[in-house]
């Protein structure tokens, strides 16, 4: 069984805490739009909205502005967002930047055997996961990075992610590492690699 909630369980909890029933939000969405509600009391679902000021004393009752507002503001759950491009996400001359920061990393091979640098498509896909993330600017990135690399060249590479992984891995247990996020914070902050909490998340 899942242990994912349902995006409809949000329509609930939007409307239970403006102090509505699921039967009373019904009511106001059929009387939005001009339809019959079929519920077992209704005369008692209107008097209820009337006295909480969901609905006019007018004959007949229409709609309050706060009810409209809380109409939309559920409607927007049901809008589809659109996935955003790369540029629009990495900006427009993000190839220019990606290929910046691969070649920050050595052109060698790294202890654990793999390459120091990615193809860019790999690096491509981590970045956009990066930015949907966090709100760092390219400069930051590119001087976290530069950080990093410097760090671990003293140490001959030794336990060095690969410029993918620098930004993001996936633990067996569905944890998720980003130094590139600890290092921006750390550039941003100005403090130092051991005082600075490590970016993790749980894929769920």
């Amino acid at each position: 069984m899942s242990n994912t909630l349902l995006k409809q369980m949000e329509i609930f909890d939007m409307v239970t805490q403006k102090g509505l029933s699921p039967n009373q939000y019904y009511v106001l969405c059929s009387m939005r739009d001009s339809v019959t509600p079929i519920v077992t009391n209704l005369h008692l679902e209107l008097r209820l909205l009337k006295a909480s000021g969901w609905i006019t004393e007018t004959d007949p009752p229409k709609i309050t502005p706060q009810a409209h507002a809380l109409i939309t503001q559920v409607e927007r759950l049901f809008k589809v967002q659109k996935k955003k491009t790369t540029s629009q996400l990495l900006g427009k001359d993000y190839k220019e930047k990606l290929k910046e920061y691969i070649e920050l990393f050595p052109n060698v091979k790294l202890p654990s055997g793999s390459a120091a640098r990615s193809a860019p498509k790999n690096v491509e896909t981590r970045m956009r996961w990066f930015f949907e993330e966090n709100e760092y600017s390219w400069d930051l990135i590119l001087q976290a990075t530069a950080v990093y690399v410097d760090e671990y060249q003293s140490k001959n590479w030794k336990f060095m992610r690969n410029c993918q992984y620098f930004i993001k891995k996936q633990e067996r247990d569905g944890t998720i590492l980003s130094d590139l996020a600890n290092y921006c914070a750390i550039v941003e902050s100005g403090g130092d690699v051991e005082s600075t909490p490590t970016f993790k998340s749980k894929v769920v």
